[in-house]
């Protein structure tokens, strides 16, 4: 009689065990899935802000880059009158040389956002490369986001660039790529390869370096990236200074601006690491 209760006793008790286990197993997938949800709909928030943020810098960009061609800086580094010089040619868009946002109360031309001309990212690296290497740099900076916006109309022409005054540079930088919207890079981007790789092939005797835009894109670095390869450039890649992965590299990690867009453009921590980026590639 004893060991009948005992049997039905344990009897309950794995019954009671395997209900709880279920009920546990049930609860256990509910938030499973909860989690799953959760996790999706910031992955796709993410991506969707990711857009949205590069969609909002190209039409900034497009504000801050109506210059024409023959709209430069010309400049020098002196380290010594008695070293020798290397010549630098920047091709660029905003980034490179432009007008400043409304905020900014130094108004001369410079890269956009940086707080003064000595901050953005083409008088860091010349500033560094000059003192790295001892060496005294000449160096021109041209606005050719007329290039990135119209290549599905013209090639680049070499003789735009006739009155800058570095016409044979020892290194040329190539920052463009962020004046090129997500539509034309979509459906144009066998041609943007072929404009991109014939602007670089007009400087074949000087050492070339090509930028990965700042905010990354899949279809531009993938086109961008053949492009550096196929002309045998060097490539640099700056997209993961504009991934989101670091807010200091944004202007508007120390600065409110009233445009929308403009605050997600390189500050000076930003353009400082720009800087660094590109001088890595060179001292190779």
């Amino acid at each position: 009689m004893k060991t009948k209760t005992n049997l039905k006793y344990m009897g309950g008790v794995l019954r009671l065990s395997l209900i709880a286990n279920f009920l546990f197993l049930l609860l256990f997938l509910a938030i499973a899935i909860w989690k799953f949800d959760a996790v999706k709909l910031k992955l796709l928030t993410f991506s969707k802000n990711q857009k949205l943020k590069s969609q909002t810098s190209e039409r900034v960009l497009k504000t801050f880059n109506n210059d024409i061609y023959d709209d430069f800086l010309d400049g020098e580094f002196i380290v010594n009158q008695d070293a020798r010089t290397v010549e630098f040619l920047f091709l660029g868009n905003s980034l490179t040389y432009c007008g400043v946002p409304d905020e900014e109360p130094d108004k001369t031309r410079r890269g956009l956002t940086s707080t003064k001309i000595e901050n953005d990212y083409v008088h860091k690296l010349v500033s560094m490369y000059a003192n790295k290497h001892e060496v005294n740099v000449k160096y021109s900076c041209v606005n050719i986001a007329d290039f990135e916006r119209g290549f599905k109309n013209s090639t680049f022409s070499k003789d735009k660039l006739e009155n800058i005054h570095v016409k044979n540079p020892d290194i040329v930088v190539f920052q463009i790529g962020e004046n090129v919207s997500y539509e034309d890079i979509s459906g144009y981007g066998e041609l943007f390869f072929k404009r991109y790789c014939e602007l670089v092939e007009c400087f074949k005797n000087s050492k070339r370096i090509v930028c990965i835009p700042f905010w990354p894109i899949k279809e531009k670095i993938n086109i961008i990236t053949d492009v550096a390869f196929s002309t045998d450039s060097r490539i640099c890649d700056l997209s993961h200074l504009g991934s989101g992965i670091d807010s200091e590299n944004f202007a508007s990690s120390y600065k409110k601006y009233r445009q929308p867009g403009v605050g997600v453009h390189p500050g000076d921590i930003g353009m400082h690491r720009i800087a660094k980026n590109i001088l890595c590639v060179l001292s190779e």
